[in-house]
């Protein structure tokens, strides 16, 4: 069972708040209500839901095309410097899929969103 919050974030608010690096566009900025980690694409398949924010540690075509399958508002590669693979920077604006990076890893990542959602639901 999925942590969902109450007050959902925008896609732009995350990504600012966070300080991720944006890689594509926002395209419709869409609602985020969770986050989900998780590196082994069969069981995100399965999992993750279409208000998730999802922490990834890779880096490839596939990512594109599970989120585009699960319908995920936003992907943020983790442990990254800034490397994205120009074929799944391609592919992702294709798909109209949103793709962030971040030095941090997806624990501090997660908790980073984990921490916005408390402090937005006590204003």
């Amino acid at each position: 069972m999925a942590y969902q919050i109450n007050h959902p974030l925008k896609v732009e608010e995350v990504i600012s708040a966070l300080s991720l690096n944006l890689i594509t566009d926002i395209y419709d900025n869409r609602e985020v209500s969770t986050g989900y980690c998780c590196d082994m694409l069969s069981w995100v398949i399965s999992k993750l839901e279409a208000t998730a924010c999802w922490f990834t540690i890779l880096n490839s075509l596939n990512v594109i095309a599970v989120a585009t399958l699960s319908d995920c508002p936003m992907v943020v590669i983790t442990e990254c410097e800034g490397q994205i693979d120009p074929n799944v920077i391609v592919k992702a604006k294709e798909e109209r899929v949103v793709i962030c990076s971040t030095p941090m890893n997806s624990f501090m990542a997660a908790c980073a969103l984990h921490n916005l959602f408390n402090s937005s639901s006590e204003d």
